[in-house]
């Protein structure tokens, strides 16, 4: 499913990703089960950092690790912003659907950077390159994106769909409607494949407490 170039390789040899495909066909989701999890594990995260300090909380990994690969390219970490806009906030997830408040969800857990998208648009097979710099495509918002020279891309046959940059595309982005749908996870130098399984795991799980049919159809970590 996933082919990653020589220059991911040579450039970023320790590097992972994870890939996860599910369906869900279900129309009546059950909400109060998912909003009941969404509290619980909120509330969970709010108690394990009472005293947040920035400076404290970047020299921990998962983040410190994100936090190295952002900083050649002079840019923060949005899992962390988002991390904070919770605790110092209390800005918690907004609604705009299950399959993607548990992957905001999942993020917020396990701090790893990860992108979703809409299986019935994209056009396989998948592929991770390096940006030479001027690539560019339509974010999540519409607005035209242009890759930086050196940060990590993935495309289909049709485009690219997202890059730890910029973000998820608009072409395959999640609505309210999608049945097919595949979450991917950008794991920097210093991510384990157990991370990763395990963040998988828990996008599974809160997915599934909303849509009891849910499948997965496979989960490769590469």
């Amino acid at each position: 499913m996933l082919e990653i170039s020589n220059k991911v390789k040579e450039m970023y040899p320790n590097i992972k990703f994870g890939v996860m495909a599910i369906n869900i066909t279900y129309s009546n989701p059950n909400k109060e089960n998912f909003l009941f999890l969404k509290n619980s594990v909120t509330e969970t995260i709010l108690k394990q950092r009472p005293e947040y300090n920035r400076q404290e909380k970047i020299k921990t990994e998962p983040i410190s690790n994100y936090i190295k690969y952002y900083k050649r390219f002079k840019k923060t970490y949005p899992v962390l912003l988002q991390l904070e806009s919770l605790l110092l906030k209390s800005k918690g997830i907004p609604d705009v659907g299950i399959t993607v408040e548990s992957m905001f969800l999942a993020e917020l857990k396990n701090l790893l950077l990860t992108a979703g998208h809409n299986l019935d648009k994209i056009e396989l097979p998948l592929k991770i390159d390096v940006a030479n710099g001027g690539e560019h495509f339509y974010g999540i918002t519409g607005k035209e994106q242009v890759l930086t020279k050196h940060d990590l891309f993935l495309s289909d046959n049709i485009g690219i769909l997202s890059s730890i940059l910029n973000g998820p595309d608009n072409r395959t982005s999640i609505t309210k409607d999608t049945k097919n749908i595949l979450y991917f996870v950008y794991g920097v130098d210093g991510i384990s494949e157990k991370q990763i399984q395990e963040h998988l795991s828990d996008i599974k799980d809160y997915v599934s407490s909303a849509f009891s049919d849910l499948k997965v159809n496979s989960i490769d970590i590469f």
